[in-house]
């Protein structure tokens, strides 16, 4: 299976998915979520684990900034067909038969806490961090809303995609972002504590137990059309003037129109 993007490799029963645009941090554009999401449905009853991984020094810093710069340009139409990408990608991944494990070397950000949040187990390095950008650019985690507010919870939900902080991940653990926060150099070594794990374990329980956890929450996150409605919301405000600015000031590296102090005159409350 030939791709430009990412690069697999099955070794015995695990299928490896190494994100590959380290000059960019593996910032993900159209062409690349499809290939990820090609990669994930291709999984078969032979493989009993997915490993995904970023080339380089950084798991995934969110979308493209090509791709997001030509977001300014395009119809409503136009950015619903991008972020419905992005959503059918992490819908795949989520719904991956075999458990996945994502190593975050660096940090993710944006769409990369998406992967993270529709992966089964998360093993973070020490100094990695992470963030829900997408309001700095007048933009909101619309297609991964759902998925990472599942994972964190409302009230992490709350301070994260409304403030768009960067947080340590230590803090991501604590939030249930992550499982394991390991130092520099040990994520081969901890992902293989789990793939022994998974080998004394039974594939099909494996599979019937994870298939079965989405049917005890009790709603299923990809029925009534949710990728579609997210999808149309994030479209509709990135034609919008305040993402149109946003993006514009981002890409021209100037200040946000909105950067204006929230205390006027004043410098801190007291």
């Amino acid at each position: 299976m030939g791709f430009q993007f990412i690069q697999t490799e099955i070794k015995g029963s695990v299928f490896f998915m190494t994100l590959n645009r380290p000059d960019v941090k593996n910032a993900m554009n159209v062409e690349m979520m499809d290939e990820m999401r090609t990669a994930i449905e291709s999984v078969n009853d032979s493989i009993r684990a997915v490993v995904i991984k970023g080339a380089g020094e950084f798991f995934c810093a969110g979308g493209d900034l090509n791709w997001m710069k030509s977001s300014i340009k395009k119809s409503q139409k136009e950015n619903q067909e991008d972020a419905l990408k992005l959503a059918k990608m992490i819908r795949a991944l989520d719904e991956c038969p075999v458990p996945v494990i994502t190593q975050v070397k660096g940090g993710a950000f944006g769409g990369g806490v998406g992967v993270v949040s529709a992966s089964d187990i998360v093993i973070a390095e020490e100094t990695a961090m992470f963030s829900l950008s997408e309001v700095k650019l007048g933009l909101i985690p619309a297609t991964i809303g759902p998925l990472v507010m599942r994972k964190i919870g409302l009230s992490e939900a709350r301070r994260l995609y409304l403030t768009g902080k960067r947080f340590s991940a230590k803090e991501a653990k604590d939030i249930h972002l992550v499982h394991e926060v390991v130092p520099a150099g040990s994520l081969f070594s901890v992902t293989n504590d789990y793939l022994r794990e998974f080998e004394t374990s039974g594939p099909q329980a494996v599979r019937t137990a994870k298939k079965l956890i989405r049917e005890m929450m009790g709603t299923d996150l990809w029925k009534n059309d949710i990728a579609e409605t997210t999808s149309r919301i994030l479209s509709e405000i990135r034609i919008g003037p305040e993402a149109q600015s946003g993006m514009e000031a981002f890409f021209n590296r100037k200040p946000a129109p909105w950067k204006t102090p929230l205390l006027g005159n004043s410098n801190e409350l007291k």
